[in-house]
């Protein structure tokens, strides 16, 4: 093969890939473009919280940035991406809050340099896991069920197992890590809410969607009928609006979107159970809000949530992504009805 044509071949190869790399981003811009004109958007407050929730069931972080990706909110940093962990017990099955209610005082935390998971609880010396946990003979793949679908991550390791064992008082738990390896969960999939997913609807160990957002204004309608206000963290969501003037407006809201790029679809009202009900300061279980929120959230039958809510209150939305990009406390929300 001569020197001339291997020169002529590369930039044939050269142009081929600059066109690709035009048409896909064209494509991109497309995408963007059409999500922007099809809907009428509607400036209807401001984002005054984020959150990401490293370990499912477990204390979340507060940021004040973060990137909004097709498996679920990444900080802006790269390390930590929300319901990233989850904790399994002997028979491979999800724990949370309503089967242990001490998760919730499992505060999360990154290493200074970026590289570890710190977990602490009251009494327990801080653990901390690898971010990106190296696949080794120990770190085996867990497969397990998670809301009706598959999902799967590596364990952990011993070292945080046998924590979770002390912590919780009892034997045989283990910590699951998603990696990009690894397949992710399949919303689309799901008997009972996947025909509201996209086939390209996907997430890590989050329950039914990837996001979750309510309001302040919601928030603010519920606790005047509550004798103990609760806060944000009894819901534990990735977005809360500020600035709505109605309670539970966010219902109404097909598609959200959140400063100049994010946009996300709702796909069905939140359903909430006795998570609800454990204090995220001292991991008491109460009666509220749960109690209160069945006296006046509950669909009637003419909902299109109605079956797949099954007598659950509803309070918030469950959203999908259609466009990717970052997001700020502080960033301008606009809906579209």
């Amino acid at each position: 093969m001569s020197d001339e044509w291997l020169k002529r071949f590369a930039v044939v190869g050269g142009i081929t890939a600059c066109a690709t790399g035009l048409a896909a981003f064209g494509m991109y811009k497309l995408h963007r473009s059409y999500h922007r004109q099809q809907y009428e958007w509607k400036e209807v407050g401001k984002l005054s919280n984020l959150m990401i929730h490293p370990v499912k069931a477990c204390r979340g972080l507060q940021v004040v940035g973060a990137e909004c990706t097709p498996l679920g909110m990444k900080s802006s940093d790269g390390c930590i991406r929300d319901r990233n962990f989850a904790i399994l017990n002997g028979d491979n099955s999800i724990v949370t809050m309503r089967q242990r209610s001490a998760l919730a005082l499992i505060r999360t935390s990154i290493s200074d340099d970026g590289k570890y998971l710190l977990l602490d609880a009251p009494d327990m010396p801080t653990v901390k896991v690898p971010l990106g946990v190296k696949v080794t003979d120990d770190n085996d793949v867990i497969r397990f069920r998670l809301w009706r679908l598959e999902a799967e991550g590596y364990n952990c390791g011993e070292e945080v197992a046998s924590w979770l064992d002390k912590y919780l008082n009892s034997s045989d738990h283990k910590l699951v890590c998603y990696t990009p390896d690894l397949e992710p969960k399949r919303n689309f999939e799901c008997p009972k809410w996947g025909s509201r997913a996209s086939t390209h609807d996907q997430s890590i160990f989050q329950d039914l969607a990837q996001y979750h957002l309510f309001t302040l204004a919601s928030l603010d309608k519920l606790n005047n009928k509550l004798e103990n206000k609760v806060g944000v963290r009894n819901f534990r969501p990735n977005f809360v609006v500020e600035g709505v003037q109605e309670g539970f407006e966010e219902d109404n809201w097909r598609y959200v979107r959140i400063g100049d790029n994010v946009i996300l679809r709702m796909t069905h009202l939140c359903g909430r159970c006795k998570q609800t009900t454990v204090d995220p300061e001292t991991g008491v279980v109460n009666e509220e809000p749960l109690k209160t929120l069945k006296g006046f959230r509950c669909v009637d039958s003419s909902h299109p949530d109605h079956k797949g809510l099954a007598g659950a209150p509803a309070f918030g939305l469950n959203l999908n992504l259609e466009v990717s990009g970052t997001v700020a406390v502080g960033d301008t929300v606009y809906a579209s009805y």
